[in-house]
């Protein structure tokens, strides 16, 4: 069975990112357009990230737990180690996304944006943590590679 999870998590990374991108772009003061594609960029690769964790867990469970696994101690740590920033990062998003709903004005609020901005840049951060993991377990270890 192939593994789903490398082709998923493209768009939810891209987005991700562009929406925090897009975020400082709106603190311009032309920045209203920028405010809205964040905000859109935000919720689809939320909803996309959703998606991409699902496949994750299934590939990982199928490739790296059960006892005839090619894939050690290591390799089990690495993965938990993308899995939980990759998680984290999607929590932060999910908040920062969930602060958008309820104050669409928050940027113009100097407190709620200085947590908006920093909730969006501890996702980043995170979320190109998990992703070096990601990578560190592809062409490092070859999980994921040839199903």
């Amino acid at each position: 069975m192939p593994t789903l999870h490398p082709f998923a998590i493209h768009f939810p990374l891209a987005l991700l990112l562009t929406s925090t991108l897009f975020t400082l772009l709106a603190l311009r003061p032309e920045g209203a357009a920028w405010a809205k594609s964040s905000y859109h960029c935000l919720l689809v690769g939320w909803l996309s990230g959703v998606l991409a964790m699902i496949t994750g867990v299934a590939d990982a469970t199928r490739q790296v737990a059960g006892p005839d696994t090619l894939y050690g101690h290591e390799v089990v740590r690495l993965v938990n180690a993308h899995a939980f920033a990759s998680l984290a990062a999607m929590g932060c998003y999910g908040v920062a996304f969930l602060r958008l709903r309820r104050c669409p004005d928050l940027l113009g609020d100097p407190a709620m944006r200085r947590g908006y901005i920093g909730l969006h840049a501890l996702g980043a951060a995170l979320l190109l943590l998990g992703g070096w993991l990601g990578g560190r377990l592809v062409y490092g270890w070859g999980l994921g590679v040839g199903g």
